[in-house]
């Protein structure tokens, strides 16, 4: 697991430090640089995947800009060069942290389609010496492999590294950040051609088709959150729409069935099913699979969803992501996500996201609830009547 993250030089983040649990969520006022976090991460899972291209940012849910702009610009401050990553990670083999970092710097920070290069490396001791030895052993065996046809042959620098790193770090190299969109969720407009999940939500009918029986049972179980759900269907063969159940643009092959709906007349299309229970799957099925990212983003994550069902959602997520081996940070502005959490978990963080007088974002984390006049209160609660922070001082 990633137990540190430190960020410097990126968007509104000038250098700050995150200590990560499995769990982690963000609050804050809007532009306080939350999703900047979340970016960062990104950023840094395509460097050490050797795909730095505006694309490949682009699918991973980076929103992209010349480098000028990506690069932290603060007006009492002379703008940097380059942009800096590190990681700390907790390898279950050895049971002892170690680390790794990099340098972006930008080919034209001031040009609209600039790419970025891999500046410098930085490792631990250990992680050093297991790249110099790895080194050693390819450059030794690239040697004695010249030929006529093949007089000069190469190492991939950046593939070496990774295959150095433990399963615990790699998770970087698949980070993304979902933000889903309910038009992708309805298979209506698919622009994410990222794989198994799209970041929009693309793909969700062809994911869950996939899934085995005893998966199949836990979603459906999970679902039950939903007051009217009894089940889903993904109609492989496309027969529904032939029988008028999708007579819309949706391409998606996922059906609803409602338990209060007269037998025979009680399945609709995803098109024509509400966001809320199209979020919910999509998140359930996220965190229950093997096939997705173990380490990722979420932004927004309340979206379209009622704030009891928030909170069941948060709670049901922070359970399935410790049974799964999963680790994921999530953005929101319902307090009612708060309310899923349970602080006395270490694994379980809330961080408070704001900017300091230079504009800068930093964060700080809040460990237990702390107490008003004696009175217990919910995080939503205390979120809302300013004990937290994280809310707006203009008004």
């Amino acid at each position: 697991m990633i137990t540190e993250f430190h960020i410097k030089n990126f968007k509104s983040i000038a250098e700050h430090t995150l200590e990560l649990g499995r769990t982690n969520v963000f609050i804050g006022e809007n532009g306080s640089g939350k999703t900047n976090i979340l970016e960062a991460i990104a950023t840094m899972g395509a460097a050490i995947s050797n795909k730095l291209s505006i694309e490949e940012l682009y699918t991973r849910g980076v929103r992209i800009a010349k480098p000028s702009i990506m690069i932290s610009s603060f007006s009492k401050t002379k703008t940097p060069k380059k942009v800096d990553f590190s990681i700390q990670y907790l390898p279950k083999e050895t049971r002892q942290g170690t680390g790794f970092g990099l340098s972006l710097s930008p080919m034209d920070e001031g040009a609209i389609g600039a790419t970025w290069n891999l500046a410098s490396y930085d490792f631990s001791h250990q992680l050093a010496r297991d790249v110099a030895e790895a080194l050693r052993k390819q450059a030794s065996a690239l040697d004695s492999s010249r030929s006529s046809a093949n007089p000069e042959p190469t190492i991939n620098l950046a593939d070496l590294i990774m295959s150095q790193l433990p399963q615990s770090a790699r998770a970087l190299e698949s980070f993304c950040i979902y933000d889903l969109n309910p038009l992708a969720l309805r298979g209506i407009h698919n622009v994410s051609r990222r794989t198994p999940l799209g970041i929009n939500g693309e793909n969700l009918d062809v994911f869950l088709s996939a899934l085995d029986t005893d998966q199949l049972k836990k979603l459906e179980h999970y679902c039950s959150i939903i007051s009217w759900f009894d089940r889903f269907i993904v109609d492989t063969e496309d027969e529904l729409k032939f029988k008028g159940h999708k007579l819309g643009r949706s391409t998606s092959r996922l059906y609803f069935q409602d338990r209060f709906m007269r037998k025979g007349n009680n399945i609709f299309s995803a098109e024509n099913a509400n966001e809320g229970i199209l979020h919910i799957l999509f998140y359930l099925a996220l965190f229950l699979s093997d096939k997705t990212p173990s380490f990722f983003g979420i932004d927004n994550i309340e979206t379209a969803l009622n704030p009891q069902l928030c909170r069941e959602l948060m709670k049901a997520l922070a359970a399935m992501a410790k049974e799964h081996g999963k680790q994921t940070l999530i953005t929101t502005h319902n307090p009612a996500i708060l309310d899923g959490l349970n602080l006395h978990d270490e694994e379980q963080r809330l961080f408070v996201v704001y900017r300091n007088d230079e504009g800068q974002t930093t964060t700080r984390r809040v460990k237990v609830k702390p107490e008003v006049d004696g009175a217990k209160y919910k995080l939503s609660e205390l979120w809302m009547r300013g004990h937290l922070g994280g809310i707006p001082k203009a008004f």
